[in-house]
């Protein structure tokens, strides 16, 4: 939640997330298949939705397309075939998609499409939700970086992960992250992390939180923070975090250091 190097008790203090940094597009918040359409109008119904999924139905006559858009993870299945010129990061592309054929998607930063044949093309999009998984990895997160226990809280990083916050030094691998995260605990002995929210924006997943805490630690100035930031995960594929970065307010997080709270 600090900057490596800056000194709150005599001692250097570290990062809270890691090394990632946010693309163009996703800065520009772009929206997802349903909000996303074409020159105004929706392409794209809502057909169900209920903890473990969502289901939409996109429809795309001659010369309609999708405006930029990113997706997360998706199964596709065509009900109305066509061709379709799709524009993302890797260039422009035209394919075929044939009645009852499938398409599987682990998400894509960006992309968007134009139906350039003579048919009208119609597929479903079933997106599986992960609300549920991310609110209890989240929720085991924040209790680890409360729990006194660092090696518990590098534990849910990858043996490479990597772990930063705004443009601080980069802790790198289970050992970098458990001391960083034990000069916290040291120096903050009673320091709660909250979730606030967690939510997936594209391959990233942004993890809100609330921390508070009393610097009574060695040469502490014994005055409590209360701050709220976030971080970005990218995950690896065995579910374990592989680089994070967090966001806070430095000057805010150092005016409450030294003058307390109001």
């Amino acid at each position: 939640m600090i900057h490596k190097g800056q000194v709150i008790t005599g001692a250097a203090v570290a990062s809270l997330a890691a090394a990632v940094t946010m693309t163009e597009v996703r800065a520009e918040r772009l929206p997802d298949p349903l909000a996303a359409g074409w020159k105004g109008e929706k392409v794209c119904e809502q057909l169900h939705k209920d903890e473990d999924q969502r289901v939409l139905r996109c429809s795309f006559p001659p010369t309609v397309g999708h405006e930029r858009h990113y997706h997360d993870k998706n199964f596709g299945y065509v009900i109305a075939g066509g061709r379709m010129r799709i524009t993302d990061a890797n260039g422009t592309r035209e394919v075929d998609l044939a009645v009852g054929s499938g398409f599987a998607s682990d998400g894509v930063e960006w992309h968007e499409v134009i139906n350039v044949g003579d048919t009208t093309v119609v597929y479903l999009m079933v997106e599986p939700l992960e609300k549920n998984d991310l609110v209890a990895f989240a929720t085991r997160y924040a209790n680890a970086w409360s729990g006194q226990d660092p090696d518990a809280f590098a534990a849910h990083y990858a043996e490479d992960g990597t772990f930063r916050i705004n443009d601080g030094e980069i802790s790198v691998g289970r050992d970098g992250i458990a001391a960083t995260a034990g000069s916290f605990m040291t120096n903050f002995p009673d320091m709660i992390v909250r979730l606030v929210d967690v939510h997936r924006e594209g391959d990233r997943v942004h993890f809100h939180w609330r921390w508070t805490g009393t610097n009574t630690g060695p040469e502490g100035t014994g005055n409590a923070v209360d701050l709220e930031g976030y971080e970005e995960w990218r995950f690896d594929d065995r579910g374990l975090i592989a680089e994070t970065q967090g966001h806070m307010d430095d000057a805010e997080y150092q005016r409450q250091l030294n003058a307390g709270l109001e």
